[in-house]
């Protein structure tokens, strides 16, 4: 098999469900094996909430670990931040802050795309 290009989309809220632990999940079984596939998971609509300062990522730590060692973008669409009225400098550092626009590339040039 030849490298692959996948975006993970995390849209959902990060509380009362496992999507988060899933997808992050997913992301990282993506990056494992011999093509080392390019991944980029991306938060957007209530997914942003993840990727505040202060929020509990004991449990998916790990994940965000191995996508980091993995190079794996982590990515936060700056609109869903506008239309929540959260700030940027409130988002925590190991995520990347990028506009719409350039989250629509990353959609259109993915070989697949993950929704949780």
């Amino acid at each position: 098999m030849a490298q692959k290009t996948a975006l993970i989309i995390m849209n959902q809220a990060p509380f009362g469900n496992i999507y988060y632990t899933e997808g992050l999940r997913a992301a990282v079984g993506i990056t494992s094996g011999v093509d080392e596939n390019i991944v980029t998971v991306a938060y957007v609509g209530d997914g942003i909430y993840f990727t505040l300062h202060g929020v509990d990522r004991k449990d998916t730590g790990r994940y965000i670990a191995t996508l980091q060692k993995q190079k794996a973008r982590m990515v936060v669409e700056r609109e869903s931040l506008k239309e929540r009225g959260i700030k940027e400098r409130d988002i925590a550092t190991e995520f990347e802050i990028i506009p719409r626009k350039e989250l629509l590339t990353f959609v259109q040039k993915a070989d697949f795309v993950l929704d949780f």
